[in-house]
């Protein structure tokens, strides 16, 4: 808006100018203005500031104890289970030590020996060549029979066979026999508990929000209120206006 207002004062006073030059017009001056520069305007006001912003803090609100009591597993439950061992007695029971058997007997048979003349060669005719006053001729011989004495065994008596049946023998012995077998016997044992009293936690330790506002004050600060510019003063120049 002073810059406009300048301009338009400016163009107002270039025609009154002109429109005052006596060269120009022939006629005389009304009015006379020069130029006027008008510094800045400042002003000291009060402000409103943030000395602390508003923040959160955390409060510790310690633990809290006390007495307490509960059930603590001592001996847990479960199965038991016995072994009951096999039950053995002694019992004598007859054993055959030697089984019955057959023995087969028997004689031998008796012999004798006797002597014997048998016809070692039974002779009869052969021929042969033979030399007889210095000639060769071929002749009939008759052979006699030959005899000799052999020796044979002969059977007198030719002995015998018999069976015998021999019993069997027996005796006593002590076996270790199974009365009972061995087994197992189950049974259900109940857990055992004990109250115990303890010193305990009751309510843990927590930290418990809070807000602290923010703090606020007051300054002065200078301000500028009005711009440098530029106006126009009228002025009485002996002789002309």
């Amino acid at each position: 808006m002073r810059a406009k207002l300048f301009m338009s004062l400016l163009s107002a006073a270039s025609s009154l100018a002109v429109a005052a030059s006596p060269a120009a017009a022939g006629g005389r001056t009304v009015a006379c203005y020069q130029p006027v520069t008008e510094p800045a305007a400042y002003a000291t006001r009060q402000e409103t500031v943030v000395l602390r912003p508003a923040q959160t803090v955390y409060d510790v609100v310690p633990a809290r104890h006390g007495w307490s009591t509960r059930e603590v597993l001592v001996a847990p439950g479960g199965v038991s289970e016995t072994i009951v061992p096999a039950e053995y007695r002694f019992v004598e029971k007859q054993v055959v030590l030697e089984p019955a058997r057959m023995i087969h007997r028997s004689t031998p048979p008796v012999t004798r020996t006797v002597e014997q003349r048998v016809v070692v060669d039974p002779g009869g005719e052969r021929w042969e060549w033979r030399i007889i006053d210095g000639k060769r001729v071929y002749c009939r011989i008759a052979v006699p029979p030959r005899y000799g004495v052999v020796h044979r065994k002969m059977v007198v008596d030719p002995g015998r066979q018999w069976t015998e049946v021999v019993p069997a023998r027996y005796g006593v012995t002590r076996e270790k026999v199974l009365v009972r077998p061995a087994s197992v016997e189950r049974y259900v044992v109940a857990p055992r508990y004990e109250t115990v009293r303890e010193w305990v936690v009751i309510e843990p330790e927590r930290r418990v929000a809070r807000i602290l506002p923010a703090e606020y004050g007051t300054r002065q600060v200078t301000v500028k209120v009005r711009e440098e510019g530029t106006s126009w003063r009228q002025v009485h120049l002996r002789g002309s206006c």
